[in-house]
């Protein structure tokens, strides 16, 4: 079903991104489609960043941002494409629909983007943008419009219009969520904690590791959901100590433990969850030693998280203390190991449209400190890999979303249970 109008969230975004530099004229291209065999095609995406400022939501469209205005390139309207693959907004709908000031044939941009770049004093573009297909084409394609409009400019000007990357200001918006984001990430948050839950109590030896992320997929779904905001890992055993174990086509076996990551997308934005737990019902003595310790770093991360910490506090903290884990476990870091043989990734992550979502973590050298409407992961791990030691084969990692808020931080995934009496409980 084609929208009948979007929030006025999307125009009040596209305007304050203008603000931020008004002599400059902005350019984005939307997601195209891809290809993943002969006339068939993987589900349509939208761009992050173009869905962030329109909501349009077919591919081969194209957003200018000039002289406060924004004007919106999409498909024309075709009969014959849409007996095949169902109704366009056509560009008569698009300004209406989407909310701009303008709207065009995207067979019109190569002509329009030169008579828009009158006045402008710089571009901000994307170049080598890694979601395009093609992106040395098009980046060509854009330099050479450019160089075209030094003619609408006038006499005397100063040459082709230098071109900046929009990454560091869109970063700057992103990173901050309105209600209506978080109201969505929330949403997918709860729904995946309960797919999760889900998997908890269903989960038995025998089954393979694809029945769960089945399983995940088809309550996500039953939930109304339509969309994984990643592939999913499930990993049993061994597996759970390669980070982006995604094969997940092994049996799960009595006495091992199982580590699921994954989180459904809700309207384009992402929950990221990660649990880990026994096949069976009780945790081994072992497992349930090295998971405590990593559930207790998790919890006094929820506790510290709060505006005016920095991610790099956070993450030197979870360090310390799992550094400190490892030590009452009985394993001494050799001069040749450091925590990074057991905790190879960082704590975690901005999250939203992208599950490592838009936001830069350090500023002209300083680090940038947590801000109330931020999204971040909490993933603190231990994985031993290869390691003599009784604890050898084992890989946890827990996994939360924690908003951050005037005075602290809101645990968006607090619906799953965590503790091992929590978890033992449900499977039993």
């Amino acid at each position: 079903m084609l929208k009948q109008s979007v929030s006025p969230r999307f125009k009040a975004r596209r305007t304050e991104l203008m603000k931020k530099d008004s002599n400059a004229c902005f350019v984005f291209f939307g997601a195209e489609e891809l290809i993943r065999n002969y006339s068939v095609h993987f589900p349509f995406r939208q761009h992050s960043t173009f869905h962030y400022l329109t909501g349009y939501d077919e591919p081969g469209a194209a957003l200018v941002l000039v002289n406060g205005e924004s004007h919106l390139f999409v498909l024309e309207r075709d009969e014959s494409h849409e007996i095949w693959d169902g109704e366009r907004y056509g560009v008569d709908r698009a300004a209406k629909v989407f909310d701009t000031d303008f709207s065009h044939s995207i067979r019109k941009f190569n002509q329009k983007l030169p008579e828009l770049l009158r006045g402008a004093g710089k571009v901000y573009y994307l170049l080598n943008d890694r979601e395009c297909i093609h992106p040395a084409d098009r980046d060509q394609r854009v330099l050479k419009l450019i160089y075209e409009a030094i003619p609408f400019r006038g006499k005397g000007n100063l040459g082709n219009l230098p071109v900046l990357d929009p990454t560091p200001l869109l970063a700057d918006l992103r990173v901050l969520k309105d209600s209506e984001e978080i109201e969505l990430i929330r949403k997918a948050c709860s729904v995946s904690a309960n797919a999760h839950k889900h998997l908890l109590k269903i989960t038995k030896p025998g089954m393979l590791e694809s029945d769960l992320e089945t399983e995940f997929q088809y309550f996500v779904r039953k939930h109304g959901l339509m969309q994984l905001g990643y592939n999913p890992i499930v990993a049993g055993g061994m597996n759970a100590t390669t980070l982006h174990y995604v094969r997940n086509n092994e049996i799960l076996k009595e006495g091992q433990m199982v580590l699921v990551d994954a989180g459904a997308e809700n309207e384009l934005y992402t929950a990221d969850i990660t649990q880990t737990f026994p096949v069976g019902v009780t945790f081994f003595q072992a497992q349930k030693n090295v998971y405590e310790k990593v559930l207790e770093v998790n919890r006094e991360i929820i506790r510290l998280a709060k505006p005016g910490v920095s991610y790099r506090t956070l993450h030197d903290e979870s360090v310390k203390m799992l550094t400190e884990g490892l030590k009452s476990l009985g394993v001494v870091l050799s001069g040749q190991e450091s925590f990074r043989t057991y905790f190879p990734h960082g704590l975690g992550h901005y999250l939203g449209l992208d599950v490592h979502d838009a936001g830069i973590y350090h500023e002209q050298g300083k680090d940038y400190v947590l801000k109330p409407g931020m999204v971040m992961t909490n993933e603190p791990g231990l994985y031993f890999r290869g390691n003599e030691t009784e604890y050898q084969g084992i890989g946890v990692r827990i996994e939360d979303d924690l908003l951050i808020t005037e005075n602290g931080c809101e645990n968006l995934t607090h619906e799953l249970p965590r503790t091992v009496e929590e978890i033992e409980a449900l499977k039993s």
